[in-house]
């Protein structure tokens, strides 16, 4: 998914409390009977309409989220309502060794899944800045892993 449009800040929620954290989070994957594990979060946003940001990362090469997403957003509907914003992270060894990236999952009329990147933007963009300050206030609070992170790049030392 390289060369994505960036993200508008604007389209990104403010984030509240953490509300659920499932390191082993098994969803429906793409196909007849298959599921597939992954890090689920989740925070309540604050907004004229609170909803829920959900962010799921993915912690295997067998991981298929990009996949699965309208399988993930019809679980996560059913979880916690229709109010709810998906992010996709993913280390994206493609780019600097150990990067990582956050990227923004819509759906369209039909139901079809589209992504634009939330970080990293190029800093030439013109939404850089908002997004930059989307991450300082919030954004690094899901990439960074947490103490015990059970995500499969289990050499680096974080």
């Amino acid at each position: 998914m390289d060369g994505l449009t960036p993200a508008s800040a604007g389209d990104l929620p403010h984030l509240r409390d953490l509300v659920a954290d499932e390191p082993f989070w098994r969803y429906p994957a793409a196909g007849p009977d298959r599921e597939e594990v992954a890090h689920l979060r989740v925070w309540l946003t604050t907004g004229p309409e609170p909803g829920y940001l959900a962010v799921v990362t993915e912690t295997g090469p067998a991981a298929a989220v990009t996949e699965s997403a309208r399988h993930i957003r019809a679980a996560l509907a059913r979880r916690y309502g229709p109010a709810v914003v998906l992010l996709e992270h993913h280390l994206a060894p493609e780019s600097d060794q150990g990067a990582e990236t956050l990227d923004l999952v819509r759906f369209g009329a039909d139901g079809s899944p589209r992504w634009s990147r939330v970080w990293p933007t190029p800093q030439g963009h013109p939404r850089h800045a908002g997004l930059e300050a989307w991450m300082a206030a919030h954004g690094y609070q899901i990439v960074s892993r947490p103490a015990g992170w059970s995500g499969f790049c289990q050499d680096d030392e974080n």
